[in-house]
């Protein structure tokens, strides 16, 4: 009786322990079943998740990191970990007063002294920050108390807000380097933002999870955090056509840099909406102007003349898109040289060989024309080589994948290429264009005393309406050398699908409201 009994009472308690393992089970699928994941495809990976010392700032930087000051939609400069700061009357000293209570995604304080080790490190010349040119202005940084930083210039720098704003300036922890050592931007990444990095596969995805103590975002945010999300996955799919298809198919939400080829297509998916406008962007043929031809201001001319922009704007981008005069864009309405379209070289083939005839090529000269992969450059290079042979340009077109394309960049091997950017500010043509960025990222390898000189002038007017000016002056220098030859300026397409509740377009700002307002069905 007494053994029956036994077996009775442990029978009752595995039935116990086994209902409780189930709702156990069961409780952690419905969690899962339950996450909100965003899914965001792109064309290419990060090169480094480490704000300081990359020149590609992927999304993801964005999402882990913030800044001392944000931008809000409408281009203003809003309180982000500095809650507001204060200028001298001679523009030499800002006085930033942090935010309190804010965390590390590692559990330690954010204080003064991580902003000071953060600036200090990027202007330190050993690090090698692609990014230390645009702090250069700063003097030094003082820490006042662990809430206080004080920020002495130079001289008068009114777009240091702009700077302190980029993704560029996102603030790590002091010790991060003495910690992590090597595994620092590529195991492991430590900031202060909406989302942790979980894991970096170079060349497949970066998965981030939420931070769940976040609540210190920009206030002109409808949600100061945490994020409505519980992870985002940033999903490389290096493929143009697999792109479309996954997010035709729900295997991705949102879609960045959508090809004008499929925008037709895209607008007819129901379950998709295509958002374009004017983009802070600009594209355009380069060339290695140390080398012979292209050392030759005849030459970069005749290349000039030699584009028949409208045509490429039709056959490669589906008329979805303008036609460039200039070195930046007319987005840029304060910076962006209005007399662009005058000053440019209109498309005419016989001046394009009477110029290189005068230069000493009457035969024309051969050369290689370099490019990304992507559908859309492969296109545009075919056009280009066409134009280019009207006027007896003979050219090899070489493809390669974007970090391929970097490399080659870097190394010095280019010729005529292809390039685009995207960026808000005037200062891009100091990053491209200044002589200290030879031979990367001044790719063009363009290094010219007077260029400098003008640069230096503009980015050193103490009001922004006379740095505004002085650009306009760097860009009908750079029109009159042919620096470039402009193309385009393209328009920011993103495509997203219905699952995404509550998205906020913007073609200037992409990624901010994903990390805090996005909801996914």
């Amino acid at each position: 009786m007494k053994k029956a009994l036994r077996q009775i009472v442990a029978l009752l308690l595995l039935g116990v322990f086994l209902l409780s393992a189930v709702a156990g089970c069961s409780k952690k699928a419905d969690t899962k079943a339950s996450e909100k994941v965003l899914v965001i495809g792109f064309d290419r990976d990060a090169e480094l998740l480490d704000t300081i010392k990359t020149a590609w700032y992927s999304d993801a930087l964005i999402y882990i990191h913030d800044r001392l000051v944000s931008r809000d939609y409408e281009f203003g400069y809003r309180p982000g970990l500095a809650e507001r700061w204060e200028v001298s009357e001679d523009g030499l000293v800002w006085t930033f007063y942090l935010r309190k209570g804010v965390k590390f995604h590692d559990g330690s304080d954010f204080t003064a002294h991580d902003v000071k080790w953060t600036i200090d490190t990027i202007k330190d010349p050993a690090t090698g920050s692609p990014f230390r040119a645009d702090l250069e202005a700063i003097k030094e940084v003082e820490v006042v108390d662990d809430h206080t930083v004080r920020i002495i210039l130079n001289y008068p720098f009114p777009n240091l807000l702009f700077n302190l704003s980029n993704t560029a300036a996102g603030i790590h922890p002091a010790n991060a380097y003495e910690k992590y050592g090597d595994d620092y931007g590529k195991k492991i990444v430590i900031g202060t933002g909406p989302y942790k990095l979980e894991e970096w596969i170079p060349g497949d995805r970066t998965v981030l999870v939420k931070n769940e103590d976040y609540n210190w975002g920009p206030e002109w945010m409808s949600n100061r955090g945490p994020a409505l999300i519980d992870k985002i996955i940033l999903k490389v799919i290096p493929d143009e056509s697999s792109r479309i298809m996954e997010l035709e198919t729900g295997g991705i939400h949102i879609l960045r840099n959508v090809p004008e080829t499929y925008v037709e297509k895209l607008e007819k998916n129901p379950d998709i909406t295509v958002y374009k406008e004017p983009a802070t962007k600009l594209g355009y043929l380069a060339y290695a102007t140390d080398k012979e031809p292209f050392n030759d201001v005849r030459v970069r001319r005749a290349i000039n003349h030699a584009l028949n922009r409208e045509e490429i704007i039709q056959f490669v981008f589906r008329g979805i898109g303008e036609v460039a005069y200039g070195y930046l864009p007319p987005a840029l309405k304060d910076e962006y040289l209005e007399e662009s379209r005058e000053l440019a070289y209109e498309y005419n083939p016989e001046k394009a060989r009477q110029l290189l005839a005068e230069a000493g090529y009457p035969n024309g000269f051969k050369a290689t024309l370099s490019a990304d992969n992507s559908s859309k450059s492969s296109k545009l290079a075919e056009i280009i080589q066409r134009q280019l042979k009207e006027v007896g340009i003979e050219t090899e077109i070489q493809l390669y994948d974007s970090a391929s394309y970097t490399d080659m960049l870097k190394e010095g091997k280019q010729e005529l290429f292809i390039r685009e950017y995207s960026w808000p500010n005037a200062d891009i043509l100091d990053w491209f264009l200044l002589s200290e960025r030879f031979p990367y990222p001044n790719h063009s390898r363009w290094r010219d005393p007077k260029t400098d000189e003008l640069i230096m002038y503009a980015a050193r007017r103490p009001t922004w309406a006379e740095r505004a000016e002085a650009y306009k002056e760097v860009q009908r220098y750079l029109i009159e050398q042919a620096v470039w030859a402009p193309i385009y300026v393209p328009m920011q397409i993103i495509a997203v699908r219905k699952e995404v509740k509550n998205f906020k377009y913007h073609p200037w700002m992409l990624q901010y409201n994903d990390g805090f307002d996005i909801e996914v069905e």
